[in-house]
C-alpha cells in the first residue's frame, strides 16, 4: 500500500483552554439568537443576518425569508437584490453562484436584478461592498451552466475583478470604514484594479 500523505498534513497544537472557554460563550450567544428567530442551521443564520445588512445598506426594505429566489426586493419598485458573500482572507475575492439552472442563470441579465458581492473580516467586520447590474452576468452564467460537464454539480464564481474592469460595477465605501482605507486594501490585494479603484471612483451608501 502506498503511504498516505494525508497523515502529513496538519499543525497539530494543544487545546487553548481560553480559546475554548470564549467560543463557548459566542457560540452560546448565537445559539439563543437562533432559538428566538427559529433559525437553527448556523450557516444559513450567518448568511442571514449579513444579508439583512447589505440589504439596509443599499435601500431593499424586503428580505426573502424562503430558501429559493432573490435575497432582498425594494417594496416601492421592482428591484431585486442578490447577495454574496466573501471573506478578507478568501484566495480571490468574489462571489460563487452554487445549483444555477438556466433560467436563474439568464434572470441576472435582466435589468431588475442588481448583485452585491460582501466581503467581511471575521463574522461581523463589513470590509467593503461590489455592487451593480449587466446583463453580461446572466450570458456568462448561462454559458457556463449549458457548457459544465455532464453530471458536474452547476458551480461558477465570479471575482470582483472581472466584475469591476468587464461589467463596471461599483466598490462602495460602508459607514464604518475610510475611503482611504478600502482603496488601499483592494490595491494592495489587487494591484490590476487601480486604474478602477481610487478616490474618483469608489462610493458611499449616500450616493444610492
Amino acid at each position: 500500500m502506498s503511504k498516505l500523505t494525508i497523515f502529513a498534513k496538519g499543525n497539530f497544537q494543544p487545546i487553548q483552554k481560553n480559546f475554548m472557554t470564549q467560543g463557548v460563550l459566542a457560540l452560546q450567544s448565537l445559539s439563543n439568537f437562533q432559538t428566538e428567530f427559529e433559525m437553527y442551521d448556523t450557516d444559513t443564520t450567518i448568511n442571514s443576518i449579513r444579508d439583512t445588512i447589505i440589504a439596509n445598506y443599499l435601500g431593499y426594505d424586503l428580505v426573502n425569508t424562503d430558501k429559493h429566489g432573490f435575497d432582498a426586493k425594494k417594496s416601492k419598485s421592482d428591484k431585486f437584490l442578490e447577495v454574496k458573500q466573501c471573506s478578507i482572507v478568501s484566495k480571490q475575492w468574489g462571489g460563487t453562484w452554487n445549483d444555477t439552472n438556466e433560467e436563474k442563470a439568464l434572470a441576472f441579465s435582466d435589468t431588475r436584478v442588481m448583485i452585491a458581492v460582501s466581503v467581511w473580516r471575521g463574522a461581523a467586520e463589513l470590509q467593503f461592498l461590489v455592487y451593480g447590474q449587466n446583463s453580461l452576468v446572466g450570458e456568462y452564467l448561462y454559458d457556463k451552466v449549458v457548457n459544465r460537464k455532464s453530471g458536474s454539480r452547476s458551480t461558477q464564481s465570479i471575482s470582483i475583478s472581472t466584475m469591476i474592469k468587464k461589467w463596471g460595477f461599483s466598490v462602495i465605501v460602508p459607514p464604518e470604514r475610510k475611503s482611504e482605507q478600502v482603496i488601499q486594501q483592494i490595491i494592495s490585494n489587487q494591484p490590476s484594479l487601480s486604474q478602477y479603484v481610487n478616490a474618483d471612483t469608489v462610493k458611499f451608501l449616500s450616493d444610492f
